[in-house]
């Protein structure tokens, strides 16, 4: 099977091993997580031998990775993190059989929003999926996280953040 690397399957599992039954996949803003010299070694090693190939997502991928990401209020994910969203999105689209291995809660989040198959290393999985809004506090009108609006246009006062739970299948 092809497992889709986040950088949080190597820097969480301190005993990471590359199978060579298996097959590795990552993107290059994953390799640029790697600082360890630990880390860097393993993944060298792994290069060279062929059992992890480094991916650049489609651009039409990574685009719509970032519109999602924007579109449910997520403000905090890094490059790597989109990155992996987009080649696991790509994947999915080009009907590969894969599964991600990854700690990072977000990502699962996202994962699971688009039924891509995930396990986590030592962290756990998420419980539940959520999303952000903004709401006027005053007058409970609410916006999608992605606008850009600070103050409520029909009465001015501060936009809040509130996250939007839903359980997990």
């Amino acid at each position: 099977m092809l497992l889709l690397l986040d950088a949080s399957a190597l820097l969480n599992q301190p005993n990471f091993v590359f199978d060579e039954k298996e097959s590795y996949a990552c993107t290059y803003e994953v390799l640029e997580e790697f600082r360890s010299m630990e880390a860097k070694a393993l993944v060298e090693n792994a290069l060279n031998r062929g059992l992890l190939r480094v991916h650049r997502p489609k651009h039409k991928y990574k685009s719509k990775a970032k519109k999602l990401v924007t579109k449910k209020g997520f403000t905090k994910m890094s490059k790597a993190d989109v990155s992996v969203l987009a080649l696991a999105m790509q994947f999915k689209d080009e009907q590969k059989e894969f599964l991600v291995l990854t700690d990072d809660y977000s990502i699962q989040n996202f994962l699971a929003l688009l039924g891509i198959p995930f396990s986590s290393i030592i962290q756990g999985e998420i419980k539940e999926v959520i999303s952000f809004k903004k709401c006027c506090p005053a007058c409970n009108k609410e916006f999608p996280a992605s606008v850009s609006l600070k103050k409520c246009p029909d009465c001015g006062v501060e936009l809040k953040t509130k996250r939007v739970v839903e359980t997990r299948a």
